[in-house]
């Protein structure tokens, strides 16, 4: 086969596609920032499964030596809107630790069939024997079907993630800025923004949108590589005080288990706990603090943050909610107190961390 024209830039856009896919996955799976590497199943829990879908990306390697073939385009057409949604799904479960009642059925179903289906393809593409194209049909009818299937699923799992993130955050910070969301908002949503895209091609079939979509992958594969190499979980030495008290904290949930519906405290001890965090939350204007986190507070009424965390729902509405309720009506009062008074100063001395934060739980309270 002779390269020549406008071929020579879809060759180029594959080859870059290749080389950097075999780069990240190299990197991720030998590449641990220390001391991180002493905690691998914590700070890296899919990195063996996300270098296994950096490697997949290769898999268009049969299109730099076949692009004369029909056979070949049509698995270069397919291979994404089959690979990104289970390959998606299986991640987020992996590394967000998501319980799962039906764990093997959507490994087959998300995982080993769509990958089956794409080895299949390829080996076809690879020998060149034009099955495909003549078959080409029906090959494009079931690849779209049974992408369309992952894809609920893909959807499924990412609206339930968004939901999981912002009430767990919720429950643990007291302003938006300390949300470790940056991360999470990053990931959350590459999946549909690259299923969408790949969804164009397998519709268009045109191949300098192929050629450009593969750039656009290589490319973000080194940023999202760089994203990951430094763990996004907690700072190391939270974390290390924290897997202190893991075993302790498993058999305590162990032990509680059968009791923990609403008997883990007492109305009694419910009522002490509300009237202690109300007090301090008061007397010590803890709420002024833009980055006081729920583990701080347990602190300082002395008691347990699982406690404190249930009492802040049951109570309060949530631990987030209560801080910025507090924060607003120290605005309130001071913006009373200094008519004068910018909107960036009054954030600044009642809580908030910015002006956007401040703006956004006033049209809450606002409308409530």
């Amino acid at each position: 086969m002779i390269i020549q024209g406008i071929e020579i830039y879809y060759a180029a856009a594959c080859l870059i596609l290749v080389c950097s896919s075999v780069f990240c996955a190299f990197v991720r799976y030998f590449h641990m920032c220390r001391p991180f590497d002493e905690n691998e199943s914590y700070f890296y829990p899919a990195r063996k499964l996300i270098t296994f879908i950096f490697a997949c990306f290769a898999l268009p390697v049969v299109w730099l030596f076949r692009m004369d073939s029909a056979d070949a385009w049509i698995f270069m057409r397919s291979f994404l809107i089959l690979f990104l949604p289970g390959a998606a799904v299986l991640s987020f479960r992996r590394y967000f630790f998501i319980e799962l009642k039906h764990r093997k059925l959507l490994f087959i179903l998300s995982g080993f069939l769509p990958l089956s289906f794409i080895l299949i393809l390829w080996l076809f593409a690879w020998m060149d024997c034009d099955i495909l194209h003549r078959h080409q049909k029906t090959v494009l009818w079931l690849t779209g079907i049974y992408s369309l299937f992952i894809t609920g699923e893909l959807f499924h799992t990412t609206w339930w993630l968004v939901r999981q993130i912002r009430r767990h955050l919720q429950e643990e910070f007291s302003n938006e800025d300390d949300f470790p969301v940056h991360f999470a908002g990053f990931v959350v949503f590459i999946p549909l923004f690259y299923l969408i895209a790949a969804w164009g091609l397998f519709v268009s079939g045109d191949r300098t949108y192929n050629m450009v979509l593969q750039l656009c992958i290589s490319a973000m594969h080194i940023v999202f590589l760089v994203k990951i190499l430094h763990p996004q979980r907690k700072e190391y030495q939270e974390v290390v005080k924290e897997t202190k008290t893991i075993m302790t904290q498993k058999v305590e949930l162990a032990t509680d288990e059968d009791t923990e519906n609403n008997s883990l405290l007492s109305v009694v001890a419910k009522d002490e706990l509300e009237a202690k965090i109300r007090a301090v939350l008061i007397e010590q204007k803890l709420y002024l603090n833009p980055n006081l986190r729920i583990g701080e507070l347990a602190d300082a009424v002395k008691s347990n943050k699982k406690y404190v965390s249930i009492v802040m729902n049951e109570r309060f509405g949530s631990f987030y909610t209560e801080l910025n309720r507090l924060r607003i009506e120290a605005a309130m009062e001071y913006k009373k107190n200094h008519p004068l008074a910018s909107r960036e100063e009054i954030a600044i001395h009642c809580g908030f961390s910015n002006v956007k934060t401040y703006s956004r739980n006033l049209k809450s309270w606002e409308r409530n």
